[in-house]
This record gives C-alpha cells, structure tokens and sequence, in this order.
C-alpha cells in the first residue's frame, strides 16, 4: 500500500511539473505574440513616416494630424494633405485608413505592394493626366544628371513588366474627384472633369484586371450632368490598358461641350466605353425628352451615339415635332468647337411650326445646319414642300422654296412658290434682314403666261 501512494505521488508530481511547463510555454508564447503584435502596430504607424522619408512614388508634401493602428496592419488617419512639389492641393481626406501587408510592416520592406486596401470618407481626389492617361504626379521629378543616370525604361505602373505594381481594393465614400488631361491632339483644349458626391469601390490590379464600380453625383466640366454611373474592367494586361466600362450619365446638358450649339434641354445617354487608355471609344444610345433649337422644337428624342478622337457622332436619331415624324444626324467636335446637323421632317403642321395659326398644311422639311466657333462661320441651308392648304381662308395647292443663311445676315428664300388654283404665285428669291423683308419680283404663272405682280 505504502509502495503504490508513492508512486501515485511521483506520477503526479510529474504531470504537475509538464502542466505547469505547458503553462509558462504557452503564457510566454501569448507574451511574444502579443509584443510582436505590439510592435507589429507600432510599426503599421511607423510605415507612414517611412513611406515619406523614402517614397519614390508620390512627390511633393504629405501631411496628416493624427495616426493610429492595429497589430494586423490596419493603419487609421484623420486630415491627410497631400500637395504636389508646385504645391498644387493633390489629395484632401478628412477621415481614412488603409491597410499594409504585415510581414512587410515587420521587415520594413515597402513598396508599391504593400498596400492592401484604402478607404477614405470625404475625400478631395485631384488627378492630373498625361497624354498617355498616366498620372503625372505619381513620380518625383528627377535633376538632369539623374535623368543621364537613369535606365531608358525607368518606373512602370502598369503592364505585365510593371515593377511598381499596384493590387489593392477602394472603397472611397462621398467624394469629390477632380480630374484633368490633354485633348485627343496636340492643340486641343484640355478635358477638365470635377465629379461630386462620388462612391467608388474598385479592386485595383496594375498588372492584371481591374474592376470599377463608381456612383456619382453632379459632373461637371468639359461634359456635364446631374449624375453618373460607372462599371466595368480596365484591363492592364496589354501594354496599352484596355477599357471595358459601361456609363450612364442622367441630366447631361450639351451646353457644356462649348461647341457653339445653344441647346438648353438635358439629355440621358449610356454608352459603352472600349478602345485604348488614351483613346476611348463611346457606342450608345441618347435620349432628350424635349429638345429646343432656334425655331424648331422637339419630343421624344432619340438616337445612337458614338465618340471618337474628341468627336461626338450622333446616328439614326428619330424625334416628333409639331404633329410630325423627324429623323436626323449630327454631330459635335470637341477639339474644332464645330457642330452639325442634318434633318429630314414629314408631315409637320406648318402653322405650329411657323407660330402662325392662319397657315394649315402638312409640310415636309429639309435642313442643314452647321457652325464652327474657331473658324467662325456658321451656315443654315434646306428646302421645303407642303401639300394642300389654306392661308386666311385662301386655299392653295403647294408651299416650296428653298432657304439659306450665312452667320447672322439674311434669310434668303430663293425659288419661292405658291400654287394656287389660278396659277402659280412665284419669286426667284425674298430676303428677311432683321426684321426687314426684301423682295424680288413677284410673277402669276399661268396656262396663257406669266404677269408680273410687283
């Protein structure tokens, strides 16, 4: 008996001494991982000074009031500033975070890989664009003698040989983008953009596909509308990235264009956006409820639309007006400040379409318009018929002519006639200057001659 409470004791005794060694190995274990996630923290808000002393991207002057982070990277700020070298305001963020790889935090190894996310709340964005689409402020501007230094291919963003990748997500909430880049040529205006009260969230990946998807508020600038949505791919694979977005812009007003053609109504449009980073390409449809031009109105507006090098190409456009049927093409180029239009109307109340309630027939209607600010010329042309009518009760068999005016001078009428049941009333050509009438001599034609009327 004495014999088995001793080896009861000694077989406790050693499972108290491995209990007790499992313990402290555990407990010192929780110690080192919880310094390390201590340090790990420590270092996840260190990473931005870091970042700042030796960043080779993102130039200029970056400032933020307040830091704090996370053991598992998680980087939280408050009033981040950025300027560019020419202290132009680059970024504004009130309130953001982002999150750093964490074995990058520990070796302090940092590069454009090691940022996993960013979020930002309020967020001013201003984006400066080259030629090739490609931010200009993303690269610290280098003296001559390292430029002789430098390898020809130097730092590349983008593309499967990209040794500045980026892989992150976006998750930007209400906030105001600003954007700016060359036109289609090397004498274009500049496109400006500012987009507000923008929700973007996108998975980036410079080397591979990146996904968008944006909602935004008012869009102003070289194209303006009341809001817009963006989704789609760019796809960085190529050497050239490649567009596969889809847009949709609500409320988007022509005026903004600045091409010359005064058109007052809004206008709906959703495209599809292809083509090359430097050369997108637009193929959709455009839609105006109502649409006013000088002496013409127009409902239910409707057509395909297509941009190309700066050039906005409007095809198969149907549209009602006065009572009639409307089909047209036009277009506005946004480098020459040129537009045009060419229409064909049917079965169009002639008395609703000249505001004269005495006139009625149904008239068919030919018309070209077309200006450019640049060349500052600007021209209107066509021809009309009508059918049976009556003018003050007078009947008449046929209205037709033709019409044309140069800039703001005179509408001339030229090879006007009225064919009435006595013969036909014509003039080889009337003018209207403003306000004044200008006419030719006025003839009755009729089965035994002509005689002059004035």
């Amino acid at each position: 008996m004495k014999d088995k409470l001793a080896g009861l004791w000694r077989w406790l005794h050693k499972k108290t001494h491995l209990a007790l060694a499992a313990f402290l190995a555990l407990l010192a274990l929780a110690l080192l991982v919880y310094g390390l996630l201590v340090f790990l923290s420590y270092r996840a808000a260190d990473i931005f000074n870091i970042v700042l002393e030796n960043r080779q991207l993102f130039p200029g002057q970056v400032t933020v009031e307040r830091l704090s982070a996370t053991p598992w990277g998680r980087v939280s700020f408050e009033n981040l500033i950025w300027k560019a070298e020419d202290g132009r305001l680059l970024a504004e963020i009130p309130e953001g975070s982002f999150r750093v790889n964490p074995l990058d935090v520990l070796t302090q190894s940092i590069s454009s890989r090691s940022l996993k996310e960013l979020q930002a709340e309020r967020a001013y964005l201003h984006l400066i664009l080259d030629e090739h689409m490609e931010l200009t402020e993303i690269y610290r501007k280098e003296s001559p003698e390292a430029k002789r230094d430098k390898k020809p291919d130097g730092h590349k963003l983008t593309g499967p040989d990209s040794d500045r990748p980026f892989i992150c997500k976006l998750d930007i909430r209400q906030a105001t983008i600003e954007a700016e880049a060359p036109g289609s040529k090397p004498e274009s205006p500049r496109r400006h953009f500012t987009i507000g009260h923008t929700d973007l969230r996108a998975e980036v990946n410079t080397r591979g596909k990146t996904s968008i998807k944006l909602a935004a508020g008012q869009f102003t600038g070289t194209v303006e509308a009341q809001s817009i949505q963006l989704n789609g791919t760019l796809d960085f694979t190529p050497a050239t990235p490649v567009y596969d977005l889809h847009i949709s812009l609500r409320g988007c007003n022509p005026n903004s264009l600045d091409v010359g053609m005064k058109l007052d109504d809004l206008a709906d449009a959703t495209a599809h956006i292809t083509g090359q980073l430097p050369k997108p390409v637009l193929d959709g449809v455009l839609m105006f409820p109502k649409l006013h031009m000088p002496g013409l109105e127009f409902t239910d507006v409707k057509g395909t639309l297509h941009y190309e090098d700066g050039l906005f190409t409007a095809q198969d456009v149907t549209a009602d007006a006065y009572d009639g049927k409307v089909k047209a093409k036009g277009y506005f180029n946004i480098d020459e400040k040129a537009w045009g239009l060419d229409l064909t109307g049917e079965d169009i109340k002639g008395g609703r379409a000249v505001h004269d309630k005495n006139l009625h027939c149904r008239v068919t209607l030919e018309l070209h318009m077309e200006e450019s600010r640049l060349r500052k010329t600007k021209t209107t042309s066509g021809k009309f018929l009508s059918g049976p009518g009556t003018y003050h009760l007078v009947p008449f068999e046929k209205l037709s002519g033709t019409f044309e005016q140069q800039g703001k001078g005179a509408l001339i009428f030229r090879d006007a006639v009225i064919s009435l049941a006595a013969g036909d009333v014509t003039t080889a050509e009337f003018s209207l200057d403003k306000g004044k009438l200008t006419l030719a001599p006025i003839y009755l034609e009729t089965r035994r001659g002509q005689r002059r009327l004035r």
